[in-house]
């Protein structure tokens, strides 16, 4: 569809940047939500998920990304907020945008299926383990019920995602400013992930709008990687000298990381076979932060 206008809710996170940036680039009309009044104009608009009064989508507009959620990880385990927000309101605006005719896209994580098995399926059971994955995991069951009761089911789809990278996401910058300095990083070898850009993830979710596939969806990189080969990797692409990579673990460096998956990458059969999409590969990935940086 060409007349096709998007509504980006969470576009100031890293990936719906990512996604109103790629969206405009193909020449779409696309509005950004925000809490924040004082940045309202007439491609932004405003939107409070506790608010009691009813969202009305911006007129001309067919199609609604919610990327927005609670994301940090101790505020899932400890406010009871977060839980609200994820399980509740979040779904709650969701019933509503596909009682105004939207198709809606449900933004969720790999981390609903607990890191233990490799390259889990689009159906696949869930797993949760951490209070975040179990919430994402409750939130994609109620997007889900409300609308299987409004008959929505074909102006849905669940898309999970691996982990998103920029040029300023942790910790590439500190790593930057070390090896500027001449001076060794320690990457953790017991960390594991399987990255993708915010310029990967903006342009796969512009097609996935465009196409308007229903059902659950995956974007995952193509590697399960620790953060000693992603530097490598990053090292190499940028002519720095591998011995300034010195691996630690975060069990030696006493850090506590709450999500620490055996595995971290999504199968995408089904997601490949619907959209022509594949995952994106290591190399790729570097070649996009570099660029971002202007390099």
């Amino acid at each position: 569809m060409t007349d096709q206008a998007f509504l980006v809710v969470g576009a100031d996170s890293l990936v719906g940047g990512g996604l109103v940036a790629a969206l405009r680039r193909r020449g779409h009309k696309v509005y950004a939500s925000t809490r924040r009044s004082e940045t309202l104009n007439n491609e932004r608009v405003y939107l409070h998920f506790e608010s009691v009064e009813p969202f009305r989508a911006p007129e001309g507009v067919n199609y609604a990304f919610i990327v927005a959620a609670a994301t940090n990880y101790d505020r899932c385990e400890k406010d009871p907020m977060a839980r609200v927000i994820n399980v509740e309101l979040i779904p709650r605006l969701l019933a509503s945008l596909l009682e105004q005719g939207l198709f809606v896209t449900f933004i969720s994580t790999n981390s609903v299926f607990g890191g233990d098995r490799p390259w889990p399926h689009e159906d696949d059971l869930h797993a949760p383990g951490i209070a975040y994955a179990r919430q994402k995991s409750e939130g994609e069951d109620v997007v889900r019920a409300h609308a299987e009761r409004l008959g929505a089911m074909d102006r849905l789809n669940i898309v999970r995602l691996t982990k998103i990278m920029g040029p300023e996401t942790s910790p590439l910058p500190a790593w930057l400013a070390a090896w500027r300095r001449g001076e060794p990083i320690e990457p953790f070898r017991d960390l594991v992930f399987s990255p993708m850009s915010v310029q990967f993830v903006g342009e796969a979710l512009a097609t996935i709008g465009e196409r308007r596939i229903p059902g659950n969806l995956h974007l995952s990189g193509a590697e399960n990687v620790d953060y000693v080969a992603f530097a490598e990797a990053l090292a190499r692409r940028l002519g720095v000298d591998l011995a300034l990579i010195k691996p630690s673990t975060a069990v030696d460096k006493g850090v506590n990381i709450p999500f620490k998956p055996r595995f971290s990458g999504l199968g995408m059969a089904r997601t490949s076979q619907l959209s022509g999409l594949q995952p994106q590969r290591l190399d790729q990935l570097v070649d996009d932060l570099v660029a971002a940086r202007g390099n």
